[in-house]
Protein backbone atom coordinates (compact mmCIF):
# COMPACT_ATOMS: atom_id res chain seq x y z
CA UNK A 1 0.00 0.00 0.00
CA UNK A 2 1.21 3.20 -0.83
CA UNK A 3 1.62 6.30 1.26
CA UNK A 4 -0.90 7.87 -0.65
CA UNK A 5 -3.56 5.08 -0.02
CA UNK A 6 -2.99 5.46 4.16
CA UNK A 7 -6.08 6.56 5.79
CA UNK A 8 -5.67 7.60 9.70
CA UNK A 9 -7.74 5.90 12.01
CA UNK A 10 -10.09 8.69 14.11
CA UNK A 11 -9.00 8.49 17.46
CA UNK A 12 -10.52 6.66 19.71
CA UNK A 13 -12.92 9.00 21.93
CA UNK A 14 -13.60 9.12 25.67
CA UNK A 15 -17.34 10.32 25.88
CA UNK A 16 -18.24 12.46 29.15
CA UNK A 17 -21.90 12.41 29.96
CA UNK A 18 -22.61 15.29 32.78
CA UNK A 19 -26.27 15.06 34.47
CA UNK A 20 -27.06 18.06 36.10
CA UNK A 21 -29.52 18.94 38.37
CA UNK A 22 -31.22 21.80 36.80
CA UNK A 23 -34.52 21.87 39.61
CA UNK A 24 -35.47 25.13 41.22
CA UNK A 25 -33.38 24.53 44.07
CA UNK A 26 -30.36 25.23 41.85
CA UNK A 27 -31.59 28.70 41.29
CA UNK A 28 -28.89 31.77 41.62
CA UNK A 29 -25.74 31.42 43.09
CA UNK A 30 -25.70 27.09 42.42
CA UNK A 31 -26.85 27.45 38.54
CA UNK A 32 -24.12 30.18 37.85
CA UNK A 33 -20.98 28.46 39.31
CA UNK A 34 -22.33 25.41 37.40
CA UNK A 35 -22.02 27.13 33.93
CA UNK A 36 -18.88 28.50 34.50
CA UNK A 37 -17.43 25.49 35.82
CA UNK A 38 -19.01 23.77 33.00
CA UNK A 39 -17.07 26.23 30.77
CA UNK A 40 -13.87 25.92 32.40
CA UNK A 41 -13.69 22.42 32.05
CA UNK A 42 -14.30 22.24 28.68
CA UNK A 43 -11.54 24.58 28.33
CA UNK A 44 -9.22 22.63 29.86
CA UNK A 45 -9.99 19.67 28.40
CA UNK A 46 -9.68 21.22 25.00
CA UNK A 47 -5.58 22.11 26.56
CA UNK A 48 -4.86 18.80 27.70
CA UNK A 49 -1.58 17.69 26.20
CA UNK A 50 -0.25 14.59 24.99
CA UNK A 51 -3.82 12.69 25.41
CA UNK A 52 -4.24 8.95 23.52
CA UNK A 53 -7.44 9.98 21.73
CA UNK A 54 -9.96 12.93 21.82
CA UNK A 55 -12.52 13.89 24.68
CA UNK A 56 -16.32 14.09 23.72
CA UNK A 57 -19.15 16.33 25.72
CA UNK A 58 -22.63 15.80 26.43
CA UNK A 59 -24.69 17.89 28.81
CA UNK A 60 -28.19 16.85 30.23
CA UNK A 61 -29.77 18.51 32.54
CA UNK A 62 -33.09 17.69 35.03
CA UNK A 63 -35.07 20.54 36.15
CA UNK A 64 -38.81 19.78 35.72
CA UNK A 65 -38.23 17.73 32.80
CA UNK A 66 -34.89 16.15 31.33
CA UNK A 67 -33.26 17.91 28.34
CA UNK A 68 -30.15 17.21 26.44
CA UNK A 69 -28.68 20.68 26.32
CA UNK A 70 -25.31 19.37 24.87
CA UNK A 71 -25.63 16.39 22.52
CA UNK A 72 -22.31 14.09 22.72
CA UNK A 73 -19.94 15.69 20.05
CA UNK A 74 -16.17 16.16 19.86
CA UNK A 75 -15.32 18.97 22.29
CA UNK A 76 -13.20 21.02 19.48
CA UNK A 77 -15.27 24.16 18.15
CA UNK A 78 -17.95 23.65 21.41
CA UNK A 79 -20.00 25.85 22.59
CA UNK A 80 -22.00 25.34 25.93
CA UNK A 81 -25.63 26.33 26.40
CA UNK A 82 -26.38 28.56 29.10
CA UNK A 83 -28.36 26.51 32.10
CA UNK A 84 -31.52 27.34 34.06
CA UNK A 85 -33.22 26.22 37.14
CA UNK A 86 -36.48 25.27 38.00
CA UNK A 87 -38.85 22.95 38.52
CA UNK A 88 -38.38 19.33 40.36
CA UNK A 89 -36.15 16.98 40.40
CA UNK A 90 -36.58 13.87 37.69
CA UNK A 91 -33.39 12.31 38.12
CA UNK A 92 -34.39 8.41 37.14
CA UNK A 93 -35.19 9.50 33.87
CA UNK A 94 -32.01 11.47 33.65
CA UNK A 95 -30.55 7.85 34.28
CA UNK A 96 -32.53 6.17 31.54
CA UNK A 97 -32.25 8.84 29.03
CA UNK A 98 -28.60 8.45 29.39
CA UNK A 99 -28.28 4.50 29.30
CA UNK A 100 -30.62 4.91 26.61
CA UNK A 101 -27.84 6.97 24.57
CA UNK A 102 -24.87 5.26 25.84
CA UNK A 103 -26.25 1.71 24.88
CA UNK A 104 -27.02 3.20 21.32
CA UNK A 105 -24.03 2.58 19.07
CA UNK A 106 -24.69 5.02 16.49
CA UNK A 107 -24.28 7.65 19.69
CA UNK A 108 -21.23 6.36 21.51
CA UNK A 109 -19.29 4.04 18.98
CA UNK A 110 -18.09 0.97 19.78
CA UNK A 111 -14.53 2.18 19.44
CA UNK A 112 -14.96 4.46 22.28
CA UNK A 113 -13.32 3.94 25.63
CA UNK A 114 -16.09 3.37 28.54
CA UNK A 115 -18.11 6.93 29.12
CA UNK A 116 -17.75 8.63 31.89
CA UNK A 117 -20.74 9.84 33.62
CA UNK A 118 -20.79 12.63 36.38
CA UNK A 119 -24.18 13.46 38.85
CA UNK A 120 -24.08 16.86 40.16
CA UNK A 121 -27.44 17.24 42.36
CA UNK A 122 -28.53 19.41 45.56
CA UNK A 123 -31.29 16.85 46.48
CA UNK A 124 -33.48 13.98 45.88
CA UNK A 125 -34.83 12.53 43.08
CA UNK A 126 -38.75 13.30 42.74
CA UNK A 127 -39.71 10.58 40.72
CA UNK A 128 -39.53 7.61 42.55
CA UNK A 129 -41.89 5.41 44.28
CA UNK A 130 -42.90 6.11 47.46
CA UNK A 131 -41.26 2.98 48.84
CA UNK A 132 -38.18 3.39 47.82
CA UNK A 133 -37.98 7.36 48.47
CA UNK A 134 -39.11 6.21 52.25
CA UNK A 135 -36.84 3.19 52.47
CA UNK A 136 -34.04 4.88 50.93
CA UNK A 137 -33.43 1.21 49.01
CA UNK A 138 -32.18 2.82 45.96
CA UNK A 139 -30.69 -0.75 45.21
CA UNK A 140 -34.18 -1.75 44.34
CA UNK A 141 -35.17 1.77 42.34
CA UNK A 142 -35.51 0.93 38.66
CA UNK A 143 -33.55 3.83 36.63
CA UNK A 144 -30.55 3.34 39.09
CA UNK A 145 -30.86 -0.84 38.40
CA UNK A 146 -30.83 -0.63 34.83
CA UNK A 147 -27.66 2.04 34.85
CA UNK A 148 -25.94 -0.49 37.02
CA UNK A 149 -26.51 -3.60 35.05
CA UNK A 150 -26.73 -2.23 31.39
CA UNK A 151 -24.57 -3.63 29.00
CA UNK A 152 -22.34 -1.06 28.25
CA UNK A 153 -23.45 1.39 31.25
CA UNK A 154 -22.48 -1.02 33.70
CA UNK A 155 -18.97 -0.46 32.62
CA UNK A 156 -19.21 3.01 32.96
CA UNK A 157 -17.04 5.53 35.34
CA UNK A 158 -19.39 6.99 37.28
CA UNK A 159 -18.34 10.59 39.38
CA UNK A 160 -21.13 12.13 41.81
CA UNK A 161 -21.19 15.60 44.15
CA UNK A 162 -23.82 16.08 46.29
CA UNK A 163 -24.79 20.17 47.03
CA UNK A 164 -25.57 20.84 50.49
CA UNK A 165 -27.64 19.17 53.20
CA UNK A 166 -30.40 17.91 51.37
CA UNK A 167 -28.44 15.78 49.00
CA UNK A 168 -28.73 11.98 49.37
CA UNK A 169 -25.50 10.73 49.92
CA UNK A 170 -26.25 6.92 50.33
CA UNK A 171 -27.93 7.23 47.20
CA UNK A 172 -25.07 8.52 45.04
CA UNK A 173 -22.85 6.19 46.97
CA UNK A 174 -25.79 3.35 45.20
CA UNK A 175 -24.96 5.28 41.98
CA UNK A 176 -21.41 5.08 41.82
CA UNK A 177 -20.80 1.71 43.08
CA UNK A 178 -17.65 1.46 43.29
CA UNK A 179 -16.17 1.65 46.98
CA UNK A 180 -12.38 2.81 45.29
CA UNK A 181 -14.26 5.99 44.33
CA UNK A 182 -15.23 8.43 46.76
CA UNK A 183 -18.53 10.60 47.03
CA UNK A 184 -18.01 14.08 46.30
CA UNK A 185 -19.94 17.18 48.73
CA UNK A 186 -19.92 20.61 48.68
CA UNK A 187 -21.48 22.89 51.41
CA UNK A 188 -22.36 25.65 48.80
CA UNK A 189 -21.63 26.56 45.24
CA UNK A 190 -18.01 27.04 44.99
CA UNK A 191 -17.25 23.38 45.48
CA UNK A 192 -18.89 22.71 42.31
CA UNK A 193 -15.97 24.32 40.12
CA UNK A 194 -13.42 22.56 42.93
CA UNK A 195 -15.23 19.14 42.11
CA UNK A 196 -15.40 19.58 37.91
CA UNK A 197 -11.91 20.18 38.35
CA UNK A 198 -11.12 17.11 40.01
CA UNK A 199 -13.29 15.72 37.05
CA UNK A 200 -11.29 17.10 34.64
CA UNK A 201 -8.19 15.81 35.81
CA UNK A 202 -9.27 11.90 36.81
CA UNK A 203 -10.86 11.93 32.41
CA UNK A 204 -7.04 13.34 31.59
CA UNK A 205 -5.70 10.79 33.82
CA UNK A 206 -7.51 7.74 32.28
CA UNK A 207 -7.26 9.21 28.83
CA UNK A 208 -2.63 9.62 29.58
CA UNK A 209 -3.34 5.98 31.70
CA UNK A 210 -1.71 2.90 30.14
CA UNK A 211 -5.51 1.75 30.13
CA UNK A 212 -8.58 4.30 29.48
CA UNK A 213 -10.89 1.93 29.79
CA UNK A 214 -9.85 1.42 33.39
CA UNK A 215 -12.53 3.34 35.63
CA UNK A 216 -10.86 3.19 39.31
CA UNK A 217 -8.92 6.06 37.49
CA UNK A 218 -9.14 8.63 38.83
CA UNK A 219 -6.85 11.68 39.96
CA UNK A 220 -5.82 12.72 43.36
CA UNK A 221 -8.30 14.34 45.82
CA UNK A 222 -7.30 18.09 46.09
CA UNK A 223 -8.26 21.46 47.16
CA UNK A 224 -10.91 19.90 49.18
CA UNK A 225 -11.71 19.49 53.39
CA UNK A 226 -11.41 15.86 54.28
CA UNK A 227 -14.93 15.80 55.32
CA UNK A 228 -16.48 16.39 51.79
CA UNK A 229 -14.81 13.52 50.47
CA UNK A 230 -16.51 10.26 51.34
CA UNK A 231 -15.66 6.94 50.84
Amino acid sequence: MGLNSYVAREPRALPIFILADTSGSMRGSKIDELNLALREMLTALNTADDIRGKFQLCVISFGGEVKIEQPLSDIDGMTLPELSAGGLTPMGEAFEVVQEMIENREVVSSRSYAPTIVLISDGIPTDCDEEVFTSKHYTEWEPLVGLRSGERTSKSQRLALGIGADADIGMLKEYINNPSIPVIKANDAAGITKFLRWVTMSTVARMNSVNPNSTATVAPIFDMDSEDVII
